[in-house]
């Protein structure tokens, strides 16, 4: 544990004149907290419309007009994520931040997106994954340039540890984990769930090693969530008390350990630490589920993935 005194993002972020923020998932907390350290921030949103009125609430509570800009950032699917990708490319020629937030929390047995693959992977892996690909030219540009801090957040989940009932290893050297709707197990969704949070850790440590040849530093981060609408899918008492000890924090609180990844001067400050680190609030850096450091579960994900995508463009 590298950061021991209690988060302030007031006084323990960086300060962010200049830097050009991005992140999905319209979480204005966040983008409050970079936004306040002079940060100019994208707000992605898969609405439009939500994503204005993100913004204008952000602006009725104090926040510069202009800084916070709404971008609309689809990421269901990877023909949708690479185009979101390239509206933002004609908007900037930098990019110090990057937080992927945006995600499917949950989704039903029979909701599958594109040629098998179930919503919840498709949006929370590949997705994510191809709007992040798109993304590292200007990434890796903003990079090289001097005194740079460059980041990428990927905001997963404890959960991502635990095991699925029916199918205890999950192999990404194929793609049938994300085709598999786990229909035996107890909460088929949260099976879905665990394995789209369980290749969200594991694609962001490929992709550390992917850059390193660069001082861009990528965490991945368990939020420690935020109210939402996640504990009314549940009808077993147990799971549910499950589920809120880890989810259920304030909006403010829940954006602590984003923040932080994203802009605390620590984290540059020990960047060999920090590079591929998993961050558990606020600012533990602690020991993801075992696989996900594998170097070969590692390439066999990235492989999956770019096949995938190549023939599913």
């Amino acid at each position: 544990m590298l950061f021991s005194k209690k988060f302030d993002p007031k006084t323990d972020l960086n300060d962010l004149s200049g830097k050009v923020a991005l992140i999905t998932g319209a979480n204005c907390a966040t983008v409050k907290h970079l936004a306040v350290k002079g940060a100019k921030v994208y707000l992605g949103s898969r609405s439009e419309e939500k994503g204005i009125e993100a913004v204008q609430k952000l602006t009725d509570e104090g926040i510069a007009a202009g800084q916070v800009i709404a971008l609309q950032c689809d990421i269901g699917t990877p023909a949708s994520a690479r185009q979101a990708a390239e509206n933002f490319l004609k908007l900037e020629n930098r990019l110090d931040i990057l937080v992927n937030n945006a995600g499917c929390t949950y989704d039903t047995t029979d909701k599958t997106a594109a040629n098998g693959i179930t919503e919840m992977s498709m949006t929370n892996h590949f997705g994510t994954f191809q709007f992040t690909k798109s993304l590292l030219p200007l990434l890796i540009k903003t990079s090289e340039e001097t005194n740079s801090d460059v980041r990428i957040v990927n905001v997963s989940s404890e959960i991502h540890r635990r095991g699925l009932g029916s199918k205890p290893f999950v192999d990404f050297s194929t793609i049938e984990p994300f085709k598999e709707t786990y229909a035996n197990d107890m909460v088929p969704w949260m099976s879905r769930y665990i394995v789209s949070k369980l290749a969200m850790v594991t694609f962001s440590n490929a992709l550390q090693r992917k850059l390193s040849s660069t001082s861009i530093i990528c965490m991945s981060i368990h939020p420690g969530t935020v109210n939402t609408t996640f504990h009314t899918h549940f009808n077993y008492p147990r799971l549910t008390n499950f589920i809120a000890s880890i989810f259920f924090k304030g909006p403010e609180e829940g954006a602590y350990n984003s923040a932080l990844a994203a802009a605390s001067p620590i984290v540059r400050q020990c960047a060999d630490k920090y590079k591929g680190a998993y961050l558990y609030p606020v600012g533990r850096i602690i020991s993801p589920a075992p696989a996900t450091m594998s170097t070969q579960v590692q390439d066999d994900l990235w492989e999956t993935t770019e096949k995938y995508l190549r023939e599913h463009p």
